[in-house]
């Protein structure tokens, strides 16, 4: 895909963090996923309607918290969250057209 239109990281953060003053606006991800307990990694997720959220007193970060994206699953209401720099493709309102996050160029 050349003509994969891109958009960098902070900026892909910026808007999804914008839509949760849009009532009703979700947006699509595409990340990789790292699980540290199992030691199973570099499997692809995709979670089509999400919103931003904030992190939880639960949410247990073995790392910095700023390392993380979290976000929910609006269709269960399930918390999830992946690492920031393994976020690959993200859409937003209103066409949902995947756009490739481009870490290595911010």
């Amino acid at each position: 895909m050349e003509n994969q239109k891109t958009i960098s990281g902070t900026e892909a953060i910026r808007r999804a963090r914008y839509l949760k003053y849009v009532p009703g606006a979700v947006f699509t991800l595409i990340h990789l996923s790292c699980n540290f307990k199992t030691r199973k990694c570099g499997e692809t997720v995709k979670h089509e309607r999400c919103r931003i959220r904030k992190a939880l007193n639960e949410d247990t970060f073995q790392l910095d918290g700023d390392l993380y994206f979290t976000y929910e699953d609006v269709d269960t209401g399930d918390p999830k969250m992946c690492f920031k720099r393994l976020m690959r493709y993200i859409g937003f309102p209103p066409d949902y057209e995947l756009l490739k996050i481009d870490r290595f160029n911010e």
